[in-house]
């Protein structure tokens, strides 16, 4: 249970990050190419950027830390020693 919840949680850091780099790294090419309005034209192309593209962010996010969640790569989602325990256990009763 405390996985699922580690993982929801990584669901969700990953996307609100994902979303900032996004919209900065559009907000910085849209700033270089009209440097005097570069506050405006970064903070309409961030949130163009972000807004059409939400739901393929969303997916991406969901996706990566579900298989990370799974795999145990993220911090805090590795399989607890008592886990690994009664797996090994029930794989020897089946033999």
């Amino acid at each position: 249970m405390k996985r699922i919840l580690v993982g929801l949680v990584w669901c969700v850091v990953i996307y609100f990050v994902a979303c900032f780099m996004i919209g900065a790294v559009a907000g910085a090419i849209a700033g270089a190419n009209d440097p005097e309005n570069a506050a405006k034209a970064g903070a309409e192309a961030g949130a163009r950027v972000v807004g059409g593209n939400r739901p393929l962010i969303l997916l991406g996010s969901t996706a990566v830390g579900v298989l990370g969640t799974v795999m145990g790569w993220l911090p805090g989602t590795k399989a607890d020693e008592d886990d690994q325990d009664e797996d090994d256990q029930f794989g020897e009763e089946a033999e």
